[in-house]
């Protein structure tokens, strides 16, 4: 035997031996590296509610927390998820509810956290069951933002990583013929891949969109990525509330199947 054949062997005993010890663990070879059979993404924004009416409205500092899920390893479809976040120390906590979109391989939970407390923990802690009995459940925890009344822009702590970054576009117009038009606002997302664009060629994307105070996120439209990755889709938004804050979060889907997201947070301007 060769000292170079050698080496070969030595190198996959010691491989072996990982995969052992990931085993004894409770570590599922086949999902080692990732976050289990789930991938989570979880990120911040600062902003403003408005509680009360009137004369009597008051100004409410939130922190709005976001946590995405992809199935990786594992179809999406018959999926439960029950997704709590709680602060330590605090009485502040959230439960919802979902399941995977079976079309693009995720979900993903809003959360509000009003008054957020300066110098606090933010813990989420998911669980995923699936109908032919495959269970998940994991905890993530990282600070939470700090936002006050006096700095609520551009406060973000968002997806590591990211895979695509997304620039919006706002076209204002309207419906119908006077004097029975409504205000509108057409939104363009356009979305680009910095690194390995060749890995979203011809892939497809999707753009949904929340406007604080609605309910949850509404499926705005799909498309897909040109030969270099890039991909711009279009929605409208009808009577939207001027000045109201738009969170739109996009999904690319890359060659390997994989289904990230993309989040961005910009005014209506219309």
């Amino acid at each position: 035997m060769t000292w170079r054949t050698w080496g070969t062997w030595r190198a996959l005993i010691a491989s072996l031996a990982l995969l052992i010890g990931l085993t004894a663990a409770g570590a599922s070879p086949a999902f080692a590296g990732l976050d289990g059979p789930v991938a989570n993404y979880i990120d911040q924004h600062c902003g403003i509610d408005t509680i009360g009416s009137g004369k009597t409205t008051i100004a409410v500092p939130v922190d709005r927390v976001t946590l995405n899920l992809e199935a990786v390893g594992h179809s999406p479809a018959d999926s439960k998820i029950t997704a709590v976040y709680t602060i330590p120390g605090t009485s502040k906590y959230g439960t919802l509810f979902g399941q995977f979109d079976p079309l693009k391989g995720n979900a993903t939970f809003n959360y509000t956290v009003d008054n957020p407390p300066a110098g606090a923990t933010l813990s989420i802690s998911y669980e995923v069951a699936w109908t032919d009995g495959t269970y998940y459940s994991a905890t993530r925890t990282r600070p939470l933002l700090t936002c006050t009344r006096d700095d609520t822009t551009g406060v973000d702590s968002g997806y590591g990583g990211a895979e695509a970054r997304a620039t919006v576009f706002q076209q204002c117009t309207s419906v119908g013929t006077w004097p029975y038009s409504v205000r509108a606002v057409d939104v363009t997302v356009h979305l680009s891949h910095d690194r390995y664009p060749a890995d979203y060629a011809g892939q497809q994307v999707w753009a949904d969109y929340w406007i604080p105070g609605k309910k949850g996120y509404t499926s705005g439209v799909s498309g897909t990525a040109n030969s270099v990755g890039d991909a711009w889709v279009t929605f409208r938004l009808v009577a939207p509330p001027t000045g109201a804050e738009l969170d739109i979060l996009s999904s690319v889907r890359s060659v390997y199947g994989r289904t990230y997201p993309v989040h961005t947070w910009v005014p209506i301007s219309c």
